[in-house]
C-alpha cells in the first residue's frame, strides 16, 4: 500500500519535464516492465505443496466432465467463488464495509474535475495536492497504522477510519476554498487504512489454502463499488449542484454518510474475531494450560512412583 502511495505522490513531478504523448509512452512502457516483472520475477505465495494438492483434487474433479458441464463449471465459478463472502456474519458486515470503501474511495475520483470545476484549481495546485496526499498516505502506512493496530487493534481503526473519512468528505462539501481542499486531504490519509485492515481481517479468518480465494471475492466487492460510486456520486451532484445547500458538494456529503454508516457497521464487529492480538492471546492460552496441566502431573507421577 506504501508503494502505490508512493507513486501517487512522485507521478505528478513527471508532468513538469513531459508533455502529454510523452507521458502516454513513458505509462506504457511501465505497464509492459511491470507485465514482464509480474511474469517472470513475482514469487508465488502458495507454496508448491498446496499448489500441486489443488491441482490434483481439480484435475480428479473434472476427469469425466462434458463439454456442456465444463461450460456450465465456468459461467457459475465467480459466483461460487464469491459465496466465500456469504459464509458467516462477520464476512458479511466485512465485505458491507468493503463495499462502502470502495463506494466512497470513488468519490476521490472526481475530486479533481470538482476542484477545477468549483475552485478553478490549476495544474500546480492538483499537483501540489497529489504530492502531499501521497506522502501523508506513505507516512501513516508506514509509521502509525501498525502502532495503531497493536494499541486498540483493528475494529476500532476501522471506527477511527471511517469517521475521519466522514470529516475529510464533509470538509470537501463545505469548503469555501481550496484551502480546505488541502486540509481535507490530509484527513482523508486516516481513511486510507480501512482497506488495508478490512483484507488482514479477512486473511485472518480463512485457511491457508482460501488466500487467494478471499482476496479475490473481496476486491470483486471493491471493483463493483468502485463501478458503482462514480455513478452514484454523480447523480447526486447533478441533482444539487445548481441548489443553495448543500450545492455542488452534496456528492461529498453523500460520501460522508457512507462513511458514517460503516462506522456503525465497525463498532458492532465482533471483536473477539476482528483483533488479531485478541486471538493470538486466545491461540496460545490452550497451550499455556496444557504446559501447566504437564509440571503439575510430573511431581504426582513421581509420589506415586515412590509409594
Amino acid at each position: 500500500t506504501a508503494g502505490f502511495f508512493l507513486g501517487i505522490a512522485f507521478s505528478p513531478l513527471l508532468a513538469l519535464g513531459l508533455n502529454h504523448i510523452q507521458l502516454s509512452i513513458f505509462s506504457l512502457c511501465l505497464m509492459i516492465a511491470m507485465f514482464v516483472l509480474a511474469l517472470f520475477f513475482l514469487p508465488e505465495t502458495l507454496s508448491r505443496e498446496k499448489s500441486e494438492e489443488a491441482r490434483r483434487l481439480r484435475l480428479m474433479n473434472i476427469a469425466d466432465e462434458s463439454t456442456c458441464c465444463c461450460i456450465f463449471r465456468n459461467v457459475k465459478r465467480p459466483v461460487v467463488e464469491i459465496l466465500i463472502l456469504n459464509r458467516d456474519r462477520l464476512f458479511r458486515l466485512v465485505a458491507t464495509l468493503a463495499f462502502f470503501s470502495g463506494m466512497v474511495l470513488s468519490a476521490d475520483g472526481l475530486l479533481i474535475y470538482y476542484i477545477q470545476d468549483r475552485y478553478g484549481a490549476t495544474d500546480k495546485e492538483v499537483s501540489t495536492l497529489l504530492v502531499m496526499v501521497g506522502i501523508l498516505n506513505i507516512f501513516v502506512q508506514a509509521f502509525v497504522m501498525k502502532p495503531l493496530l497493536d494499541c486498540i487493534g483493528e475494529k476500532m481503526v476501522l471506527v477511527v477510519a471511517f469517521f475521519f473519512g466522514s470529516v475529510h468528505n464533509l470538509t470537501y462539501g463545505f469548503g469555501p476554498n481550496i484551502d480546505f481542499v488541502y486540509a481535507a486531504g490530509a484527513l482523508g490519509s486516516i481513511r486510507e487504512m480501512s482497506f488495508p485492515t478490512i483484507s488482514a481481517i479477512k486473511s485472518n479468518n480463512v485457511d491457508e489454502h482460501e488466500q487467494g480465494r478471499i482476496q479475490g471475492a473481496l476486491y470483486s466487492v471493491s471493483s463493483l463499488a468502485g463501478a458503482l460510486g462514480p455513478l452514484f456520486l454523480r447523480f447526486v451532484y447533478y441533482r444539487t449542484r445548481n441548489k443553495t445547500f448543500p450545492g455542488p458538494g452534496a456528492m461529498f456529503v453523500a460520501a460522508a454518510g457512507l462513511d458514517v454508516i460503516a462506522v456503525g457497521i465497525a463498532f458492532i464487529l465482533p471483536k473477539n474475531k476482528v483483533d488479531s492480538n485478541i486471538r493470538d492471546d486466545e491461540e496460545q492460552r490452550p497451550d499455556n494450560n496444557l504446559t501447566d496441566a504437564s509440571n503439575l502431573s510430573a511431581p504426582l507421577l513421581d509420589d506415586a512412583n515412590s509409594l
